[in-house]
């Protein structure tokens, strides 16, 4: 059988063209309805409380603008302390948006939130878990229930949550180390146990224990950290530099001597004293710190040496007056009263000077120890320079540096170039003089 349907005939026309209508008005308000609960359970849309109440009660059947009207309660409640039934409203319309989007973690959210406020910590950690469960790797979940679990006095379940809250986002280690270590009093286990294994995840709660004056176990933490990641990671320098500035050098120089991968923890200096090691960034705590200035330019020249390759170059710029102080130093490990060498090479070229920078060793606070005779002006090949000293009985640590401090208000610019290599230093049995020798033999 075959059904024809013949449109010539103007009643059917008119019907067809009224079904096209209906069909046309029904996907147009559908659209339409979408393109309103999208406003409306757009969290960034600017919408008064009155005009989303009446669209949860307009759209029902959509979580987005349930879950929207369940914030916009919870936000209420926070903001005025308003009262139970709004707790309730909130509470059954995060239920509906779960019930309506089971699949959406951030529903559960909205309905721990409400059951939090109505006081039922049980039903808001079971929405929560829940939430871990639709969304086991975003960080806002277990940063949510490990808070949770805190307040609830469930203490050793929310370690496990706040650890792998850290390790989804290591940007929030140090809020998260923060809360832990209040709750639990200072409790280095607690902060150890939220970590995780990761080098700078580590490095950041070595940092905190040392915020915390808990001085031993920032640095066992930070001894423990993989050796390759403390020489990449800026954050070690930035461990080391802190140390210092709590004037804990000589916990700071051995942790550097390991990162460095140095045994000579009780040595002494200088590091480097060959310029042919490269420095590596934010790690320079102990080895040549050099700038350039006014007056000189402070580099290590890769052409010229004594031996090796390579030397210390100060080109000077021929400014009146030359001062050098802060351009080249090193701080050095000493035994308090001992007597110490000091030698190293210096080469000259075409150097005019009234007179020469020296070879110095002073103490943190700036007080000379011993200086070598000036430089001697002119042009010259490799000669050795030594230098007796000895430490004062209450340092540890000296400043080894290249000065030259005018004696008067203005003297006449000093031009040329001076290399120096193979610094070296060592204990002696002789008494020091603080004066500096030419020596026949290379030291």
């Amino acid at each position: 059988m075959i059904l024809k349907l013949s449109l010539h005939s103007l009643i059917a026309r008119l019907v067809c063209l009224a079904l096209a209508v209906v069909v046309w008005g029904l996907l147009a308000t559908l659209v339409y309805r979408q393109l309103l609960t999208s406003v409306i359970g757009n969290e960034r849309r600017l919408i008064s409380r009155e005009q989303i109440a009446a669209a949860a009660e307009l759209f029902p059947h959509s979580a987005r603008v349930q879950a929207r009207f369940a914030n916009t309660e919870l936000a209420e409640l926070s903001e005025t302390l308003a009262h139970e039934e709004a707790v309730a409203r909130a509470e059954a319309a995060a239920v509906r948006a779960v019930q309506l989007s089971p699949w959406d973690y951030s529903m559960r959210l909205y309905l721990a939130t409400a059951r939090e406020m109505k006081g039922d910590l049980a039903g808001a950690e079971e929405a929560l878990r829940a939430a871990v469960r639709l969304a086991p790797n975003y960080t806002e979940v277990h940063w949510r229930l490990a808070n949770l679990l805190l307040r609830a006095g469930k203490f050793e379940q929310s370690l496990a949550e706040f650890r792998r809250t850290v390790e989804t986002d290591p940007l929030l280690l140090p809020v998260a180390l923060s809360v832990v270590w209040s709750a639990s009093d200072g409790d280095f286990a607690a902060v150890d146990a939220i970590t995780g294994e990761m080098a700078q995840t580590r490095l950041g709660l070595a940092s905190f224990l040392l915020n915390q004056a808990r001085i031993s176990e920032a640095a066992q933490v930070f001894s423990q950290i993989d050796r390759a990641a403390r020489l990449t990671l800026p954050e070690a320098g930035a461990f080391l530099n802190a140390l210092l500035d709590a004037g804990e050098i000589e916990l700071s120089y051995r942790l550097w001597l390991e990162v460095m991968g140095s045994a000579e923890a009780n040595g002494v200096g200088p590091w480097n004293g060959s310029f042919e090691a490269r420095q590596l960034k934010g790690l320079t705590q102990f080895d040549w710190t050099l700038s350039s200035s006014d007056y000189a330019q402070v580099v290590i020249d890769p052409t010229v040496a004594h031996t090796g390759r390579s030397s210390l170059r100060i080109a000077f710029t021929g400014r009146d007056t030359t001062r050098l102080e802060r351009e080249v130093w090193q701080i050095i490990k000493v035994r308090p009263g001992a007597a110490y060498k000091l030698a190293c090479y210096v080469k000259t070229e075409n150097l005019l000077t009234p007179e020469g920078p020296r070879v110095m060793l002073i103490t943190q606070k700036g007080a000379t120890v011993a200086a070598s005779d000036p430089i001697a002006a002119g042009s010259q090949d490799w000669q050795p320079m030594s230098l007796d000293f000895t430490a004062p009985p209450d340092a540890s640590f000296l400043i080894l540096t290249v000065r030259r401090i005018p004696r008067y208000s203005y003297d006449d610019p000093t031009r040329g170039i001076i290399w120096f290599d193979d610094f070296s230093i060592w204990e002696s049995k002789g008494a020091a003089t603080g004066r500096t020798h030419g020596e026949r033999k290379a030291w």
